[in-house]
C-alpha cells in the first residue's frame, strides 16, 4: 500500500514537476514513482487542490514518457477512452 507522499519540503523545486519526477524515480523506481504520482494526484483531487493536482499531473506524464519504462503508461482512464474513441 502506498502511503499519503507529498511532495518533498526539502526539495527546492517542489513545484517543478521534472524535478519531482527526477526525485521519485530516484527515490523509489520507475513503476512505484508513477504508483505514487498517480497517489499525489488522487490526494491533490480530493483536497480540491487544483494547482497540486495540475503539478502531480504534469508528473505522471514526465514518468509515463520516460525513456526508462520500457512502455509507455496510460496517464489516465479518460485519456485512454478518448484515444480508443478516436480509432
Amino acid at each position: 500500500m502506498i502511503a499519503r507522499q507529498p511532495m518533498p519540503a526539502d526539495h527546492k523545486h517542489r513545484d517543478d514537476p521534472q524535478e519531482t519526477a527526477d526525485y521519485l524515480l530516484k527515490k523509489h523506481g520507475q513503476h512505484e514513482a508513477y504508483a505514487v504520482a498517480v497517489k499525489g494526484a488522487i490526494d491533490a483531487q480530493e483536497d480540491g487542490d487544483n494547482y497540486r493536482l495540475s503539478v502531480w499531473r504534469d508528473v505522471k506524464q514526465l514518468l509515463a514518457t520516460s525513456k526508462n519504462l520500457g512502455e509507455k503508461v496510460s496517464l489516465n482512464l479518460s485519456e485512454k477512452v478518448s484515444l480508443d474513441e478516436q480509432k
